[in-house]
């Protein structure tokens, strides 16, 4: 049972149909539980965590209090909101109102209305283009939307261009050379070329328009991208050890239908294989998700 961030029960429902509107005809989903899991405090709160997790392992005495944070694609705002009541972080986002993304301003404004924040906190605007000057943000942050962006490389540069020297930034995406995709929510036999995904996808009877509209992203590509935008940054960690921990302990959260694979995680445990089969992976850049966690050094 999720504890969702609003009171309004009925923002569930409206933002299902909204979700169910904007993408059903490319993708079948169970928006309603999409939806939950967009308004739950309690993925939020892990979303920080995590971030937390990370920077604390480079710098102990780090304090996320009075931070100024720039979400990439705040969607609904449950994140922002999260940080702001829960953790007293200066939270903004951006999120562009059209698309797919279109259902996400009606549903934000509710929700800053029901917490007595303006909700201009949120911009609509597009992360290849941030309306912030340079060095602007201690900390920048994203989950599940640079597959979704028209460019990854000028989003990614344009978020590190507004960090602040000594500033860090996390973005969590979807390895496509894995073995899972989140939104189709099945098994995925390590394809980055939309070619070969529509085939894979039409040989198994599932709709391929949907996959037009994404970024199949890897480490791979992500590498080559830090090495051209002009600002010098250390990579702290690319989300290995973090897969290797979920996979040996299955201590992680069923989001985007992750419990269907529950059963996978449960087995390679009982015999004993976790570990050997996380170090694989790893070592071929097969883990999931990709958790790049840099920090900014000029």
């Amino acid at each position: 049972m999720v504890t969702l961030i609003s009171k309004d029960n009925s923002v569930v429902e409206r933002l299902a149909s909204a979700l169910s509107e904007s993408e059903g005809k490319l993708l079948e989903r169970d928006y309603n539980a999409i939806a939950k899991e967009y308004l739950a405090e309690e993925r939020a709160v892990e979303q920080i965590e995590y971030f937390k997790k990370e920077i604390t392992r480079y710098s102990n005495d780090y304090d996320f209090k009075g931070k100024k944070l720039l979400e990439i694609g705040a969607g609904v705002g449950s994140l922002i909101l999260t940080a702001r009541n829960k953790y007293g972080i200066d939270a903004y986002g951006v999120e562009p109102s059209e698309n797919e993304f279109s259902p996400f301003s009606e549903i934000s404004e509710t929700l800053f209305k029901e917490y007595k924040l303006d909700s201009n906190l949120i911009l609509n605007a597009k992360a290849e283009s941030l309306p912030f000057e340079s060095n602007s943000f201690d900390l920048v942050y994203s989950t599940n939307v640079l597959e979704h962006v028209d460019d990854p490389k000028k989003v990614l540069s344009e978020s590190i261009r507004v960090l602040k020297p000594g500033g860090y930034l996390q973005f969590v995406i979807p390895n496509y050379f894995s073995l899972w995709e989140g939104h189709y929510e099945m098994l995925w036999p390590f394809i980055t070329n939309k070619f070969l995904a529509k085939i894979y996808l039409k040989l198994i009877g599932k709709k391929t328009n949907y996959v037009e509209t994404l970024n199949l992203i890897s480490p791979f590509y992500l590498k080559k991208v830090l090495k051209s935008i002009p600002y010098k940054v250390q990579v702290l960690s690319w989300g290995q050890d973090i897969f290797k921990n979920r996979l040996g302990t299955g201590l992680y959260s069923d989001w985007a239908a992750l419990k269907k694979i529950r059963w996978m995680i449960i087995l390679v445990q009982k015999l004993k294989i976790a570990s050997l089969i996380a170090n694989i992976m790893n070592m071929f850049g097969m883990y999931t998700p990709i958790v790049i966690t840099l920090r900014k050094l000029d």
